[in-house]
């Protein structure tokens, strides 16, 4: 066989090969799993002439199934998007006065209890920092592709991973608050952005970790997990919780950002920053715990205890929205 044969029989072979196996575009071809996977779950329409309803079969996890068979919540409304519906529950959470008042303090990397509590938040300064050096990387060799900006643009999988961890905390929050009886109280944060917005003497890096810092995110899920575990929440000021005293109430001006513990040069008491800023966010909540003087508190005390009939307060409390994916 001469030179010019063997190659034509390499080019044919390798010709057959593509032809044979071509690569799969679009969402038409899927890999043989998921194909087989929505081929199982396979969407049943049956249109009814009558009333025009429509059977879908949806596919949802327990989580969701534990909101659906629960009779004792409120269906509110329902969305419908292309590829999910969403449904909005509701309850009536009696909630009891609580024994204590606990209050958190937010920080960039964690979130500090006046009962000497840390939760690590840690893991979502690291994810911020982690996708951010890959988008960098990703646009520094490739500054004109447009559709690895818009991939990365969103960041999809780093929002849901710091959701991830939002919601661990969170939660570890509220059922202790729960198991001991206890309120919560939280500091209303505002205008944070705007103080580290661009001209303010700080580095980019920094800048960028303010703006990136979900702070809202967390006191959400603390917020609508708390109301629905009837556990009372409250905000109060942030204003010079971490420079005031908690044992004298001096306020120290010259305390920077950077120092973490003081002296209080009026009693002399050593403090650390972060329990120092949630023990004086704990004592401005206003919620009356059990054993708390009150002006006035004999008469109603007396009629309340006795009197069987009187009923704890209700709360209404509305649940995350249950999202159930539409089987295609």
């Amino acid at each position: 066989m001469t030179g010019n044969e063997l190659n034509e029989t390499a080019s044919s072979r390798t010709h057959r090969q593509w032809v044979s196996s071509p690569r799969p575009k679009g969402e038409a071809y899927r890999t043989s799993q998921e194909a087989q996977a929505l081929a199982q779950e396979a969407v049943r329409e049956e249109a009814d002439a009558q009333d025009g309803r429509r059977e879908l079969l949806l596919r949802y996890g327990e989580y969701q199934r534990s909101f659906l068979m629960d009779k004792t919540l409120k269906r509110g409304s329902v969305t419908m998007t292309e590829s999910s519906i969403v449904i909005a529950f509701s309850k009536e959470v009696p909630t009891a006065e609580p024994s204590r008042k606990v209050g958190y303090d937010l920080n960039e990397k964690s979130v500090v209890g006046s009962d000497g509590t840390v939760h690590d938040l840690s893991e979502v300064a690291r994810l911020h920092t982690l996708y951010g050096i890959r988008r960098s990387w990703f646009y520094e060799r490739h500054p004109r592709d447009r559709r690895l900006r818009k991939k990365f643009a969103s960041s999809r999988k780093e929002k849901e991973r710091v959701k991830q961890a939002l919601h661990r905390v969170s939660t570890l929050i509220v059922e202790k608050a729960r198991a001991n009886n206890e309120a919560i109280v939280l500091e209303r944060l505002k205008g944070i952005r705007y103080a580290h917005k661009r001209g303010n003497g700080e580095g980019t890096a920094r800048r960028r970790r303010i703006a990136l810092w979900p702070f809202r995110q967390l006191q959400s899920y603390i917020d609508y997990k708390a109301r629905w575990a009837g556990v009372p929440v409250e905000y109060v000021s942030a204003a010079y919780t971490s420079k005031t005293c908690s044992v004298c109430g001096f306020i120290n001006h010259k305390l920077n950002v950077t120092d973490r513990s003081w002296l209080c040069p009026r009693c002399g008491a050593k403090l650390d920053r972060d329990p120092n800023a949630a023990t004086n966010i704990e004592r401005r909540g206003k919620i009356r715990c059990l054993g708390e003087a009150r002006p006035g508190a004999r008469g109603t005390d007396e009629a309340v205890k006795g009197n069987e009939t009187t009923k704890a307060p209700i709360l209404r409390a509305e649940a995350p929205k249950s999202g159930l994916r539409e089987v295609r």
